[in-house]
């Protein structure tokens, strides 16, 4: 899975935005806390985790592709887990989040842009 700067996410395809969607909803019920040793997310914080998860359903939202709402609220696992009490995060973690996942993110926003366009 493809780790997409925040900023290209309106220039993916609904698609790739989907298959995003739908590996961050994985993770976050099933693989958090198991990295493997290519695992970007392992370097993520939960909240910064939640942040860029909540980023895609918006613009999935945005396209009006129907997302479960449940999956807006941080806490939430999935069915099989249900709610994760066991943190908090910050109320409005935008700045602090994007910085992070700028570090984190492999590759630069122009080479991810060369991607999107071949």
């Amino acid at each position: 899975m493809r780790l997409w700067h925040p900023s290209l996410l309106q220039e993916l395809p609904t698609k790739k935005l989907s298959i995003l969607h739908m590996s961050l909803c994985k993770i976050k019920s099933n693989r958090w806390n198991k990295p493997t040793a290519k695992a970007w997310y392992y370097n993520l914080s939960w909240g910064c985790f939640c942040w860029y998860h909540c980023t895609v359903i918006k613009e999935l939202q945005g396209r009006d592709v129907k997302v479960s709402l449940q999956w807006l609220d941080w806490r939430y696992r999935g069915k099989r887990f249900g709610l994760f009490n066991g943190i908090s995060i910050e109320e409005n973690p935008t700045i602090p989040y994007l910085t992070t996942f700028e570090e984190i993110c492999a590759e630069t926003v122009e080479k991810q842009k060369s991607l999107l366009v071949s």
